[in-house]
C-alpha cells in the first residue's frame, strides 16, 4: 500500500541520531530481529513522526513499535496522548516492555507478526475494493500484451527518470517513473534494469529482467484501468540472490498499487 511520509519537527533529527548511537539493550536486542526484513517488511531505528520520535517504524505499513522501560511507569497518559497524536496520521503503535524483550522474545515476535499479517489483510482488502478489476473483453490483448510501443528505450526519458524521477520501492523492486508524454499512443512505457554489479552474469542479469517483464505484463491493468496521463517506468531490482516469479510478481503487485496510491493523493492534495 502507499508509503506516505508523515510530517516532523526537524529539530528532532540530530536528537534522532544521537539514539541510534546509545541504545539500550532491549531495543539492541530486538533490532537483531527486525533489521535486514527478518518479519518480511523494513523496519527503521529512531524515526521522528510529528513531534515524537519512535524507537521502530515501518513506513510500508505505518507500524510503530515502541519499548517502555522503568519511566513509562508514570508516564501512562504522556504516551496514551502520544499515540492518540499517531493515530490522527493513521500510525499504529505496539508496545513491549524492557522486560518483555530481554525475557520473552518468543511472545514479542509472535505478537508482530500477527500485527504485521493483520494489517497486511486490512491493505490488500482495502486494495482489492478501490481498484477496479484488469478485466478485458474477449480477445482483446492490448492491455495484457507487452508491445514494442510500450517498450522504454529513449536515452532523454532514461536521463530524465534518473535526473527528476520520483522512486517508490517494494522490495524485491525500485519503480522510478515521471509523468511525460509520448507521440505513440500508450499511457506508459516501461524498462527494466539489473545491476551488474550484484550480478555479473549477462544470463543471470537478463533472466532477472525476463521476469520483471512478464510480472509487469500481467499486472499492468491496474495502472491502465486506474490512472489517467502518460507515464515513463523504469523498474530495478534491488534484491541481493536471485529471485523466482512469485517474489517478482508480488512486488510488482505491490509497486504498481503504491505508486496508483501516491499519484490519487498527490491529484486529491
Amino acid at each position: 500500500m502507499k508509503n506516505k511520509i508523515i510530517p516532523y519537527n526537524p529539530k528532532l533529527k540530530e536528537f534522532a541520531k544521537q539514539l541510534r548511537k546509545n541504545s539500550t539493550l532491549s531495543e539492541v536486542l530486538l533490532w537483531q530481529k527486525l533489521k535486514q526484513r527478518a518479519l518480511g517488511v523494513q523496519f527503521h531505528r529512531q524515526v521522528p513522526l510529528l513531534e515524537f520520535i519512535v524507537d521502530f517504524y515501518c513506513y510500508e505499513l505505518k507500524l510503530a513499535i515502541e519499548i517502555d522501560g522503568i519511566s513509562h511507569d508514570y508516564k501512562y497518559e504522556k504516551d496514551l496522548q502520544r499515540e492518540c497524536e499517531l493515530a490522527k496520521v493513521g500510525v499504529q503503535v505496539v508496545r513491549f516492555s524492557d522486560n518483555e524483550v530481554k525475557d520473552d522474545m518468543f511472545h514479542v515476535l509472535h505478537v508482530l507478526k500477527d500485527v504485521i499479517s493483520q494489517i497486511r489483510k486490512e491493505n490488500d482488502k482495502l486494495l482489492s475494493h478501490s481498484l477496479k478489476s484488469p478485466k478485458f473483453p474477449q480477445g482483446d490483448t492490448a492491455k495484457s500484451s507487452f508491445p514494442k510501443k510500450e517498450k522504454l528505450k529513449s536515452r532523454a526519458l532514461f536521463k530524465r527518470l534518473f535526473d527528476e524521477g520520483k522512486n517508490i520501492r517494494e522490495y524485491p523492486l525500485k519503480l522510478m517513473y515521471i509523468k511525460t508524454y509520448f507521440e505513440e499512443d500508450v499511457p506508459i512505457k516501461a524498462g527494466f534494469v539489473t545491476p551488474k554489479k550484484k550480478f555479473k552474469s549477462a544470463v543471470s542479469r537478463n533472466r532477472i529482467k525476463r521476469l520483471m517483464r512478464e510480472a509487469y505484463r500481467l499486472n499492468k491493468p491496474l495502472v491502465f484501468n486506474n490512472m489517467e496521463g502518460k507515464f515513463a517506468f523504469l523498474f530495478l531490482y534491488i534484491g541481493d540472490q536471485m529471485p523466482n516469479f512469485k517474489d517478482v510478481n508480488k512486488g510488482m503487485k505491490q509497486i504498481l498499487a503504491s505508486f496508483i496510491n501516491k499519484e490519487c493523493n498527490e491529484k486529491n492534495a
